[in-house]
């Protein structure tokens, strides 16, 4: 078996309902690459995995990316502060192989 952490994206529609667009995973704590599952080609998920986000949750300097794992899935939610996008807190799921 095998933990998954995760964070969900979401984003409100003209409804004010909430609509799931991306989930960044990452398998197990190490040093592995966080992967995306969702419509890759959303402006807002190539400027992600482009340009990277701010470090808000220990303030170091520089930006994070895909590679950085959990740093990059901590700081999400920070980077998607209530609005029109919001991403949840990490969570973990058991796996079975």
């Amino acid at each position: 078996m095998t933990l998954l952490y995760f964070v969900e994206l979401f984003e409100l529609d003209s409804n004010a309902n909430q609509k799931k667009i991306a989930t960044f995973k990452l398998l197990d704590e190490g040093s592995g690459a966080v992967e995306i599952d969702g419509n890759r080609e959303r402006p807002i998920i190539e400027n992600i995995q482009g340009e990277g986000i701010f470090d808000y949750k220990y303030a170091r300097p520089g930006k994070l990316y895909l590679y950085d794992g959990m740093n990059f899935l901590e700081n999400l939610k920070y980077h998607f502060r209530p609005g029109y996008l919001l991403a949840t807190d990490v969570k973990k799921q058991v796996v079975d192989n």
